[in-house]
């Protein structure tokens, strides 16, 4: 009897360590693909902060199309939103990369309408190139916010849509 107990036991605590080993190793990611997530989102903020306030200064031609391209690149911090793509085409489900993707190329476009106009920020121009962006970013981060929710909880919450 007592030899069954030992088993059942040791049969338990192996059973329990696997558990939490899942679980912490599913947080882990998690917690990697949020931190990529925040990254290319606030990657697009920048730079479209960037290319804005270099559009506002009304550069002439060539040196405008240098600056907003410049403004569209050179993140300070090292991680421009094309670099922080290719990390989500590792960490994120498709339906999520090809999202972002889509979210990027609406950005370049903006981009572009700035660098070769001198369309300004208010120009209905850009705001027709920029409103998808929005509209796009916001869809994004819904996406990625139900992406990193546990799986019970996106189970449950397809069962009540």
């Amino acid at each position: 009897m007592a030899a069954i107990g030992a088993v059942f036991g040791i049969g338990a605590t192996l059973i329990t360590d696997a558990l939490r080993w899942r679980r912490d190793k599913d947080q882990r990611w998690t917690e990697a693909k949020r931190s990529v997530y925040v990254r290319f989102l606030t990657s697009l903020a920048q730079a479209h902060s960037r290319m804005t306030v270099v559009a506002f200064r009304e550069e002439p031609g060539a040196s405008r199309q240098a600056a907003v391209h410049d403004a569209f690149l050179s993140d300070p911090q090292h991680s421009d939103a094309k670099s922080v793509l290719r990390e989500l085409a590792i960490a994120a489900p498709d339906h999520v990369y090809r999202a972002a993707g889509a979210v990027y190329e609406q950005l370049r476009a903006a981009r572009d309408l700035l660098a070769l106009h001198a369309a300004g920020v208010e120009s209905p121009e850009y705001q027709q190139a920029i409103r998808p962006f929005f509209a796009n970013l916001d869809a994004l981060q819904q996406l990625m916010r139900e992406d990193l929710q546990p799986p019970t909880y996106r189970r449950s919450r397809a069962g009540r849509e």
